[in-house]
């Protein structure tokens, strides 16, 4: 039996962190007016990538019942900033919501801050360490159904041969930069 296609979990009258093109925060708007094509408002957006000492990604395979690449591994957490919250708190609680973890703001190493004109999202990217059991983590909010820790290469090589797989990436620069930031 099929699982039924969930809509975004997030509510579409949400209200999200909006921003200039100077990057100054302005009046706040719904999810769903922010993701009418075309998109017009910048909107923030952090993202988390989990990396161990041994120098690995910890990827994570998005459910199957959600509408935005269901059924695909991502090498990051992440998601909105909420009105009224920064990047650094969304950071905190995308990782506590969809693997388990609650980290202390210290733990999160900023590796790039930037714009990204398709989607007009502003973001942060931070890069976390964790050493820990894989079976620490849980998927509460049902958003991610599995994680396997990928070396670079291994990453690399699943992504090239199996692209229709993956739904988001890190290049080889911003590896080496989250690597550097998290003193590994």
């Amino acid at each position: 039996m099929n699982k039924p296609v969930i809509k975004n979990p997030e509510p579409p009258d949400e209200l999200l962190e909006c921003f200039d093109d100077d990057g100054n925060i302005i009046q706040t708007k719904t999810r769903k007016e922010l993701h009418i094509k075309p998109y017009s408002v910048w909107h923030g957006v952090s993202c988390i990538w989990i990396i161990n000492r041994k120098k690995e990604i910890l990827c994570s395979k998005r459910a199957e019942t959600l509408t935005g690449n269901p059924g695909k591994w991502q090498t990051y957490l992440g998601g909105h900033v909420k009105a009224e919250h920064d990047f650094l708190e969304t950071a905190q609680r995308e990782i506590s919501e969809e693997v388990g973890l609650y980290l202390n703001p210290s733990d999160f190493k900023l590796v790039v801050s930037d714009k990204r004109e398709d989607f007009m999202h502003v973001y942060e990217k931070y890069a976390v360490l964790f050493n820990g059991d894989l079976s620490l983590l849980n998927f509460a909010d049902e958003e991610v159904t599995e994680v396997k820790w990928f070396s670079f290469d291994k990453y690399i090589s699943n992504r090239k041969d199996y692209p229709d797989n993956w739904c988001n990436s890190i290049t080889s620069d911003l590896y080496k930069k989250a690597l550097e930031v998290l003193g590994l």
